[in-house]
């Protein structure tokens, strides 16, 4: 645990997005993001796997039984790495299989209306068969391309998808969608283009949605292998 502590640094914030809860909120629209203001340590949700391949995902915890729901991330600690390409296999093999769980990509502190305020982009899919991109900016999440269902994405619990993301070489603020080995040049791609920009630096995680159907004598368990 200590050499996670190390590594790692897990966050928590209360959830209330209609882009991660929206499939099972229908009709609501998104608010304020990510309003929670509550940060919450947690070094015991995920845990490296042995042979250092990825990461599990895993909790039962009561205290994110709530009405709106709970997302916790991961990620490292170097804010200055350099953004090229990642390749992670998730498997979700129990949970809500409409909530969201992937990767966070090029977190880092920028002035944001003349305050210090963490901005990030984050890649998710769920057991639905969906994916949904959207950009965190101070606590608030701004939908990039809300949940689409590109039919190359497995579906169903303890399915594999094979997500690619990668920083387009050519194409400035763009960033190239791998699923399972299928990409359509034309489509499968998102641009950064909300100011502050993430630069294509900074911190790679994980990230894992907990709806309000979750918790309920069963666990959710997600398995990154990178």
């Amino acid at each position: 645990m200590k050499e996670k502590a190390v590594v790692l640094m897990i966050m928590c914030f209360v959830l209330v997005l209609a882009s991660c809860l929206s499939p099972y909120t229908e009709g609501e629209k998104n608010k304020s993001g990510l309003p929670g203001k509550e940060t919450l340590i947690d070094y015991t949700s995920f845990e490296q796997m042995d042979g250092g391949i990825g990461y599990k995902f895993y909790t039962m915890d009561a205290k994110y039984r709530t009405p709106s729901g709970y997302t916790l991330w991961t990620y490292n600690k170097d804010p200055s790495d350099v953004f090229d390409r990642r390749e992670v296999k998730l498997v979700k093999p129990t949970g809500d299989n409409i909530a969201g769980y992937g990767v966070i990509i090029c977190s880092g502190q920028q002035v944001v209306e003349g305050r210090l305020e963490v901005v990030f982009m984050t890649v998710m899919i769920n057991n639905m068969g969906q994916y949904a991109v959207g950009k965190v900016i101070g606590g608030t999440y701004i939908p990039i391309e809300s949940w689409r269902t590109p039919g190359t994405l497995n579906s169903g619990s303890g399915r594999a998808n094979i997500m690619v993301v990668e920083k387009d070489t050519e194409v400035a603020n763009r960033y190239n969608l791998y699923f399972n080995g299928n990409h359509n040049v034309a489509t499968d791609f998102f641009v950064d283009s909300m100011d502050p920009l993430c630069g294509g630096t900074g911190r790679n995680g994980y990230i894992v949605v907990i709806s309000p159907n979750d918790i309920s004598g069963s666990a959710v368990e997600v398995y990154f292998y990178e």
